[in-house]
């Protein structure tokens, strides 16, 4: 019995041993010093970077104590005045504020074209929470203006379209590739937290407010992007300068290595640890200027994030394809996408063509954005792409096809071959005719109808899904059916039948102990579009032929069966 007892302890003590390990605490190596010990009147100073890697002490007065509304994480924050002729800056949030060489807190806030001497504080005690409570972000009411998210590289305009998120526009600095670094982050010290680096580098620039000895850090002070638990680079920062501005000065900075992750993104700050580093995925464009011989290469590393992910790259690739190509007017874009990682075998590619007299570049990308959104948001199986990789040709010629008649039989008999002439006519060019062979099914009867048209036009859709007789159930079933697509530089070549008729006619012909749910169902309302694409090209009732031009057009042609 005594036995048992302790059997039953030692099980008690190790559930609550895995608990505590669960819930992570942060001791900072600094002092602290609580918020009900600041009064009105004490002076202090804190740390922050305004030229080079090394931080300066800035003298500040404390001003008051503001207590916050019910509802906030935050019950009150800190009113300083900087002395000394220093203004509130850009990537100054977060700087640890120290009262009797005691931590109180971290810059956090000011305010826009009025006193720059005049700065909000989030008390240290509400940042100790951040690692060891299921921190939630709560709208703000002010103003952020303290940690704006900086973009070089790329426009800030398409990715504030695709993110809707706010950006600034930054110099694009030649800092080379970022490499990973051991370096242990101290108060003061500036730091990013990165969205994308490389040719095109997204970050937020901020300070770091406190350590501990196990190298988890805080800073900021307040949110970044509102996301709870992430998974951002965090990168150590040169500060060419602080610049001066009448609406809000600004650092001007670049990250210099990657030093570790940030993992918590809480209305109070953000957290992390140094020697721990998150996957990314690799991204690249290369644009061939097809009118003039020229090619460019952009390649960049973007966070792992399923959801924001895909608007980063969207915003990504339509600048930099905008930047590339910066005609307006017509212009034709023959698109390769490829996606690599390790559940897809072999790799996922899609090519298309696309032709448009404006916004060519938004026609262009918009399939191959889609399958991103579609691989990264599926909910079939965790992911880790390798990388993301798109090359566009582009000319300003209209590399279009025009179907300009068709040539086929107008009787046949069940199970007969037949011949069908297409005439092709490129803009502008001499038509020539492509040759393709049919046949009719062997228990067809009636009228059949022959279409034949550009893959963007009537393109075929996934009736069995889109009617609820099936869905998509796995990743690699959805990467084959977005691979079955039809595409604009296909020319497609389909026999239709009165095929409704027939299975209403076979149903009916049933007795009722023979009924079978299915079989009033079309072949089609049974398969995907992959199965029914490749079964109708053995029946040879489907024809594709892929071509280097955007077809257009669609011309049909009536043929009579009769047994």
């Amino acid at each position: 019995m005594k036995s048992s007892k302790k059997i039953l302890i030692l099980f008690f003590l190790l559930i609550l041993s895995i608990s505590k390990a669960g819930a992570e605490n942060f001791i900072p190596e600094q002092p602290v010093i609580t918020l009900e010990e600041i009064r009105p009147g004490m002076t202090g100073y804190f740390l922050t970077v305004l030229k080079g890697t090394e931080s300066q002490k800035i003298p500040v007065r404390i001003i008051s104590v503001i207590n916050q509304k019910p509802g906030t994480k935050i019950p009150a924050v800190i009113l300083v005045k900087i002395l000394n002729g220093v203004k509130l800056a850009e990537g100054m949030s977060g700087s640890p504020v120290f009262l009797k060489n005691k931590l109180a807190g971290a810059v956090r806030g000011g305010w826009e074209n009025s006193d720059q001497t005049m700065a909000l504080v989030t008390p240290i005690e509400s940042m100790l929470k951040i690692f060891s409570e299921k921190f939630i972000a709560l709208p703000s009411q002010e103003k952020n203006l303290l940690n704006k998210i900086s973009v070089s590289g790329v426009s800030a305009e398409a990715l504030e379209k695709s993110t809707g998120l706010k950006f600034s526009q930054a110099p694009s600095f030649s800092q080379g590739p970022l490499e990973i670094q051991d370096y242990q982050f101290k108060p003061g010290d500036a730091v990013a937290a990165l969205l994308a680096w490389g040719d095109v580098e997204i970050a937020s620039a901020g300070t770091i407010t406190a350590t501990d000895k196990n190298g988890k850090f805080l800073a900021f002070g307040h949110d970044f992007l509102k996301k709870g638990a992430v998974k951002f680079p965090a990168a150590r920062v040169f500060v060419h300068d602080t610049v001066n501005s009448s609406s809000f000065p600004f650092k001007l900075a670049s990250p210099i290595a990657i030093n570790g992750m940030i993992t918590h993104d809480t209305e109070a700050g953000i957290a992390g640890r140094v020697g721990v580093f998150p996957p990314s995925y690799s991204a690249e464009l290369v644009f061939k200027n097809l009118d003039n011989g020229t090619q460019k290469k952009y390649s960049f590393r973007v966070f792992p994030d399923e959801f924001l992910t895909p608007k980063i790259l969207e915003g990504v690739f339509t600048g930099l394809l905008n930047d590339a190509w910066s005609l307006n007017g017509q212009a034709t874009m023959k698109v390769n996408l490829r996606i690599d990682g390790r559940n897809i075998k072999n790799g996922f590619a899609r090519r298309d063509i696309f032709f448009a007299d404006n916004k060519i570049v938004e026609a262009a990308l918009k399939d191959s954005l889609e399958i991103i959104k579609a691989y990264l948001t599926q909910p079939f199986s965790s992911t880790m792409p390798a990388g993301f990789s798109l090359t566009v040709e582009a000319t300003q010629n209209p590399d279009v096809l025009m179907i300009e008649d068709i040539n086929t039989v107008s009787h046949a008999n069940p199970g007969e071959e037949f011949s069908v002439k297409v005439k092709l006519r490129p803009w502008r060019g001499k038509p020539f005719t492509k040759n393709f062979k049919l046949k009719i099914p062997e228990d067809a009867e009636g009228v059949c109808e022959l279409v034949v048209r550009g893959g963007s036009v009537e393109p075929l859709t996934q009736v069995a899904v889109n009617e609820g007789w099936k869905n998509i159930d796995s990743l690699e079933r959805m990467l084959k059916e977005l691979q079955a697509a039809d595409s604009n530089n296909q020319l497609i070549i389909e026999l239709n039948g009165d095929a409704l008729g027939d299975a209403l006619r076979k149903a009916l012909s049933k007795k009722d102990n023979d009924y079978d749910e299915n079989d009033d169902l079309l072949p089609e309302q049974k398969e995907f579009l992959s199965e029914t694409k490749a079964r109708r090209i053995k029946e040879q009732t489907l024809k594709i032929f892929s071509s280097e031009y955007f077809i257009d057009g669609m011309m049909k042609r009536i043929i009579h069966v009769e047994k």
